[in-house]
């Protein structure tokens, strides 16, 4: 799947998180992956229920001179302005929002529940 996207109006980190949440180019670097992959798991570890301690790994992945930027747009992702944040992120990129669509899966093709 191949995303076309208007890159001038948005930082490297955003247009990564994009194609990330919309699914990744064939050409997309594995290091980009594994990031934000990285992310999502310290982001889940932080925030785990029945924790017996805390962690603090996003502030590890955040620190100066790793992935600040990344780090700051996952988290305000998951904050309770996410819907603004998202929204705006593709208005930005020109994308319409998948969220918006029903997606038929091969399933639901097969048997005709869509």
């Amino acid at each position: 799947m191949s995303i076309k996207m208007r890159n001038t109006e948005l930082s490297p980190a955003e247009a990564s998180f994009l194609k990330w949440q919309y699914g990744f180019d064939e050409e997309d670097e594995p290091f980009e992956r594994a990031l934000w992959q990285a992310i999502v798991r310290a982001w889940e570890a932080d925030n785990a229920l029945g924790a017996e301690e805390e962690t603090r790994h996003l502030e590890r992945l955040g620190c100066s001179g790793a992935y600040p930027e990344e780090v700051a747009l996952y988290l305000q992702f998951k904050s309770e302005a996410s819907d603004v944040i998202w929204k705006e992120l593709i208005r930005r990129a020109a994308l319409t929002d998948r969220r918006t669509a029903k997606i038929a899966t091969p399933v639901n093709r097969r048997h005709g529940n869509y």
